[in-house]
């Protein structure tokens, strides 16, 4: 390292992060950026069901890292759920730290966990869990996320399928809380107790991943459901009132340049799916969109900006449904189907998160999911210098916010993209993230 570091002033600013119980920062593991050793603070994760544990923790610290300077920052990580070793003055010892990490690999099965993966449900789902495996090996105490590889769509494909198989049904709380294979084979254990189980009685046909979905979504509740029965009433005052006032809003604040309107179905159901830079984007594009589109919009969203009386309200008036898509990931998916099945339209960000620089990060495949389960469009949508106007984890840019700046948002609708049938779920998400990005980077001319 060239330029001076203080490993105990980086580690407290990334400490910053509640969810972050300690880390250890290593300059001296291989040549190249800073690396770390993370330990989350597990209890904080299931106080709040969070189950992508390595989604949130990259999240915080691309965050904590632009309060750095470069040399400073955190590029190269790996999470671990065992204490950091400390000596008697309490300092971490970092070079047990760094031969811990130099020695890592997947444990050698003990007699233990050989005779545990023997046992009828393991046996019969070990195969299931080692065919999406992306990381190596299965073994009891793997993380289904961060040691398999599983994103949170993965592992509800993976839930289903061993419900089918297992013929039982885990309760959404039971499945938000699974975190390794052990707990996941212990939870369809704890409910499902056939007799004389083994693999051999099991059917030869696996469900697909478009099976499991299928599955997944068929039941979907009646019109008159109050968990999302309130998206089909009309909006006969609020509707036309909130049109006008985001037009206001947009007409102010953001000025965007719009191309491509004439790209939108000309009713639903369909999927709006833009990239994602900052809190303001669903209402700069609510500032844009024709009044018939705009009156049938809903959005699925994280309720912790819901739980208040007033927000609440405003959640219905927006039509927003409050459901964490981390940690409730299933209500979200079947409350998107009901709104879609009734010729409403989505409004969904398909990178799940805001952008740490403006620029577009990977897509998930829900998006694809919805399209290929229900025959919809999905149109594409570029969105450019709106991250400018209130980057991540930082404050409005009120100088570019203001009307005499200059500064210009500019917002791309692309065509109408549908899902063939012999195109995977990832390969959609892939084709339709590379709409979206060849947009916005034809944007920035």
């Amino acid at each position: 390292m060239t330029e001076h570091i203080n490993l105990e002033e980086i580690e407290a600013h990334y400490c910053g992060s509640p969810f972050i119980k300690e880390i250890c920062v290593l300059d001296r593991v291989e040549s190249g950026p800073l690396y770390a050793v993370v330990i989350p603070n597990m209890a904080l994760m299931r106080e709040r069901k969070i189950v992508n544990v390595g989604d949130l923790l990259r999240f915080e610290l691309e965050g904590l890292s632009h309060g750095l300077p470069p040399h400073q920052r955190v590029v190269r990580y790996e999470i671990l759920f065992e204490p950091l070793p400390r000596g008697a003055t309490h300092q971490i010892e970092r070079q047990e730290v760094e031969r811990r990490v130099r020695e890592r690999q997947p444990p050698d099965l003990r007699a233990p966990d050989r005779e545990w993966l023997s046992e009828p449900h393991a046996a019969a789902a070990a195969p299931l869990i080692q065919a999406r495996a992306k990381g190596g090996r299965v073994w009891p105490d793997a993380n289904l996320e961060l040691d398999l590889g599983l994103d949170s769509l993965e592992r509800v494909e993976l839930l289903a399928e061993l419900e089918q198989r297992l013929a039982t049904k885990l309760p959404q709380h039971t499945a938000a809380e699974i975190l390794t294979v052990r707990q996941l084979v212990d939870a369809m254990r704890g409910i499902d107790k056939p007799e004389g189980l083994s693999p051999q009685d099991q059917p030869a046909h696996f469900p697909s991943p478009a099976d499991s979905w299928t599955a997944i979504l068929r039941d979907l509740p009646a019109a008159s459901d109050p968990r999302f029965g309130w998206l089909l009433r009309r909006r006969t005052l609020a509707a036309p009132i909130l049109f006008v006032l985001l037009r206001l809003v947009h007409m102010l604040f953001f000025r965007a340049r719009v191309d491509g309107l004439n790209r939108l179905p000309a009713s639903g159901p369909y999927i709006i799916t833009p990239n994602h830079q900052s809190y303001v984007d669903p209402f700069v594009l609510c500032g844009v969109l024709p009044y018939r589109a705009f009156k049938e919009l809903f959005v699925v969203g994280a309720p912790e900006y819901f739980e208040t009386r007033f927000t609440r309200w405003v959640a219905r008036t927006a039509k927003l449904v409050p459901v964490d898509p981390d940690s409730h990931l299933v209500p979200a998916m079947q409350a998107s189907v009901f709104g879609l099945s009734h010729k409403k339209i989505l409004m969904m960000f398909p990178e799940g998160e805001r952008s740490i620089d403006g620029t577009v990060k990977k897509f998930k495949k829900g998006a694809p999911i919805l399209a290929r389960h229900l025959h919809v469009p999905m149109v594409p949508v570029a969105l450019r210098g709106i991250h400018e106007l209130w980057p991540r984890n930082r404050g409005i840019n009120w100088s570019l916010v203001a009307p005499w700046s200059g500064h210009r948002v500019r917002i791309e609708f692309g065509e109408p993209m549908l899902l063939d049938a012999g195109v995977s779920y990832n390969d959609g998400a892939l084709a339709l993230r590379e709409r979206v990005n060849a947009m916005w980077q034809g944007l920035s001319s």
